[in-house]
């Protein structure tokens, strides 16, 4: 009865450093009529959160839904505030015990708007700074084999890669100022 069910999602990239949508495209079978649920853990956090989940939908998640811009309260008043960057633990469970799926997703959004403005500032005569553009592409590099890490489940390779392309871009602005 459960080989039916397959759960298959995929974490949209928005380019929003508030949400994150998680994409269901899962065949629920004999599950279509049973709860699911979407787990999920920040980085940094030791607790995972738990949702009921949207089957066949876009479920988006900001900083009220995950409750880390209200932590009392009704929350009507407070501001949406930027997710953390870091690695995601994302589970999407059917109604049936032992029947999940995970996935890790490495968020970049912040860093990449920081990636960004440094471009934009320093980057202007970029035909006479090969040495920016080779610092700047070794950066965009580690960042791209930290995403391909988290997407293959190596979540400790996927944040060693990503702070060392942060921990290079602080450099580099840094020793300009």
């Amino acid at each position: 009865m459960n080989q039916k069910i397959n759960l298959d999602f995929h974490i949209l990239e928005t380019g929003s450093p508030r949400i994150i949508s998680i994409y269901d495209n899962s065949d629920w079978e004999y599950a279509e009529d049973l709860p699911s649920y979407l787990v999920i853990k920040i980085p940094g956090s030791k607790k995972d959160k738990t949702f009921s989940f949207k089957k066949e939908g876009i479920n988006t998640l900001n900083s009220h839904n995950l409750g880390l811009s209200c932590l009392k309260g009704n929350c009507q008043e407070e501001e949406y505030v930027d997710l953390p960057d870091g690695i995601y633990t994302i589970t999407v469970k059917s109604g049936y015990e032992g029947i999940e799926a995970t996935k890790f997703y490495l968020k970049t959004d912040r860093f990449d708007i920081e990636f960004a403005k440094v471009l934009i500032k320093y980057g202007f005569e970029y035909d006479k700074n090969q040495d920016f553009i080779n610092y700047m592409t070794k950066i965009k590099f580690l960042v791209d084999v930290a995403k391909s890490h988290a997407i293959l489940g190596d979540f400790v390779n996927s944040q060693r890669y990503f702070e060392e392309a942060k921990q290079l871009l602080k450099n580099y602005v840094n020793k300009l100022m």
